[in-house]
């Protein structure tokens, strides 16, 4: 009981100096999800009538371990062979738009291995059909005007028994090979943790603690001397996986155990010292949802001004994401097709930007149907003008897919060349940043 008692304590102490982003404007009404198909709105959160008194951390959800639960042990953190330097005076909102446009390295790290599949990193980059990652990949992203990579990495079946989680380095051995290799071309980069199974957003989940703990430390070690051109984004898409809530806001339980982790990993980041002390974090909402719920109740560090917002919008859903939808068509000069985006962004420069909190949009894009890429063009175009209007980069999800069937077809690069299939698709994303 005594252990409990001060994880209680501890987990209260970490807590405290944060405090969240004031609320959105009355009159900032929620949207239908742009990310699902499904018509159930996300549930509406409670505003409160007056902010949170400063020094109050937020209402969290997380469960600290059990007593016997046995801690991981972290590996003492080591000395990096080289510390780059790092800009300590640029804002978060300077860096945000410094970004610029982004490419998802998708379907590739973050492809998720059979439970009976060896444990192998060639495996795992290429069993959803994309080829070997290659340095001219990311020298063709330089080239056309693409200013920030997101990796994204599963990195479960590499994760090691309870209690310490020790990771198979050679995951993140490729990861850091990616990372360098985008480093050479002066590039922002991402590493997050991807399709992960052991996060489901529960107050029951209490290994989630322990896990997210050691790879973080783990992962943050590797890189404690890089610039502060890398970033770390906690969590893809964090949610209620399986349930009717997934897609839909998540539940205001779910939403504060993310908050509770998302403060977990910051500090676990910090801890490794040297640039991580610095370094810029990206923190998700449910789902990566922008929609009026998980944003509401999405709290942020008051005092650790370089911790950014993770969100993903695929917006109109029905236009971009939708697969069972025959819409197919974009003009930006009509309301109907550009309201949803409008919104969007004055959502997300109402509830953070304008109280001063960067956001990335981490993923977005509009598939390929039948073939209609003047449309996906012009898409791109008002999207990213819209986005970069208010200071928001956005990261194209490149699945590597590029013909719809029943798969999402975003796929921009032919990566074994590579080249663009629709370098008129590029132009119109990059050209706003």
């Amino acid at each position: 009981m005594a252990r409990l008692i001060s994880l209680l304590i501890i987990i209260a102490m970490a807590l405290t100096g944060f405090t969240a982003c004031s609320p959105p404007s009355a009159d900032g009404g929620e949207q239908p999800d742009p990310v699902t198909n499904t018509q159930q709105p996300p549930e509406e959160s409670p505003v409160p009538e007056e902010p949170a008194a400063p020094d109050t951390p937020p209402p969290l959800n997380v469960t600290p371990p059990p007593d016997g639960d046995p801690e991981p042990v972290l590996a003492p953190v080591p000395s990096p062979s080289l510390v780059m330097p790092f800009d300590e005076d640029i804002t978060a909102l300077e860096l945000a738009k410094d970004m610029g446009a982004g490419w998802n390295l998708g379907n590739t790290l973050d492809a998720v291995l059979g439970a009976t599949s060896p444990v192998l990193v060639t495996l795992q980059e290429t069993a959803w059909g994309n080829p070997i990652t290659t340095r001219e990949m990311i020298g063709l992203l330089h080239d056309s005007g693409f200013n920030t990579l997101r990796i994204p990495t599963t990195w479960e079946r590499f994760i090691g028994p309870p209690p310490d989680y020790i990771l198979n380095t050679a995951l993140l051995d490729r990861v850091q090979e990616i990372v360098d290799w985008a480093f050479e071309f002066d590039m922002y980069v991402i590493i997050n943790t991807h399709h992960e199974r052991w996060n489901f957003p529960s107050a029951e989940n209490t290994a989630a603690v322990h896990i997210l703990t050691s790879l973080w430390h783990q992962i943050a070690s590797r890189f404690t001397g890089y610039s502060e051109k890398l970033i770390f984004e906690n969590m893809n898409e964090p949610r209620l996986f399986g349930t009717s809530n997934e897609w839909t806001g998540g539940t205001p339980e779910a939403r504060g155990v993310i908050n509770g982790w998302n403060y977990i990993f910051i500090n676990t980041v910090r801890a490794t010292g040297y640039n991580n002390e610095n370094r810029f974090l990206l923190i998700p909402t449910h789902a990566a949802s922008a929609e009026a719920s998980p944003i509401n109740d999405m709290w942020v560090p008051r005092n650790d001004h370089r911790v950014m917002v993770s969100v993903h919008a695929y917006t109109p859903y029905d236009l971009v994401l939708n697969t069972r939808s025959s819409r197919n068509t974009f003009d930006p000069g009509n309301s109907n097709d550009t309201r949803d985006i409008d919104a969007l962004f004055d959502r997300l420069y109402t509830r953070f930007i304008s109280q001063g909190t960067a956001v990335v949009m981490g993923e977005t894009g509009m598939l390929n149907k039948d073939e209609n890429h003047a449309d996906r063009a012009a898409w791109a175009d008002y999207y990213t003008s819209a986005a970069a209007a208010i200071g928001i980069p956005c990261i194209w999800w490149d699945n590597g897919i590029r013909v719809t069937t029943n798969n999402e077809a975003f796929g921009l690069m032919s990566r074994m060349v590579p080249e663009w299939h629709h370098p008129e698709i590029v132009a119109a994303f990059v050209k706003n940043h």
